[in-house]
């Protein structure tokens, strides 16, 4: 038993990698099932007692892409039930070395739909609001947490929007860095060019 759940689970992975690469090279709707099955060198009827199409097996790459990303917030604080704010840098290094390590498959999700960044965010605030709290510095006025919650989202995300856009030209370690400290500083003041 052991050993056919390792086969099905290579089969499968073979027909998601050659999916992918199908996607970046000619596109989602340009990919057929023979194609797909061809590149993972299978049959089409071994694509289809996998998968009952490409929609169902595009949705299957999201899911763990998705469920990988918003997993890794939590990764570096496991029986933790604390961390102070100066010492979150590993998530977020954790986030961007995701997205670094799965680059194939986000870039094919992005082909696909932009939704992706939507789906992203949705993920990540949805495990900020189930699996932990942040605890603001009193502020006057106070900061609405859902307000903030969104803030610190789409910072991440537009981060992550620019490194895609630039080609993946920075280390994750320097993208993490970066929202981090982004995150964390205050604007001094704003000159106006004329």
């Amino acid at each position: 038993m052991d050993q056919l759940d390792r086969r099905t689970k290579r089969t499968r992975q073979a027909i998601k990698t050659a999916f992918v690469s199908l996607i970046l090279e000619k596109g989602y709707e340009a990919v057929t099932i023979q194609d797909i099955a061809q590149r993972a060198d299978y049959n089409r009827g071994t694509f289809y007692n996998h998968y009952l199409g490409k929609e169902e097996l595009l949705r299957e790459i999201r899911d763990e892409f998705l469920s990988g990303f918003a997993n890794t917030l939590l990764a570096p604080y496991e029986g933790m039930d604390r961390v102070e704010a100066t010492k979150i840098y590993p998530s977020s290094l954790q986030l961007f070395a995701h997205i670094e390590k799965h680059k194939d498959v986000f870039m094919a999700l992005h082909a696909v739909d932009k939704s992706i960044y939507f789906e992203m965010n949705h993920k990540l605030r949805e495990s900020m609001r189930r699996d932990m709290h942040i605890e603001m510095e009193e502020t006057d006025p106070p900061i609405d947490y859902e307000i903030m919650l969104s803030y610190q989202m789409s910072a991440t995300i537009g981060m992550v929007m620019y490194w895609a856009e630039t080609n993946f030209k920075y280390s994750a370690g320097y993208m993490a860095e970066q929202l981090f400290t982004l995150v964390n500083a205050r604007i001094h003041h704003i000159e106006f060019k004329r």
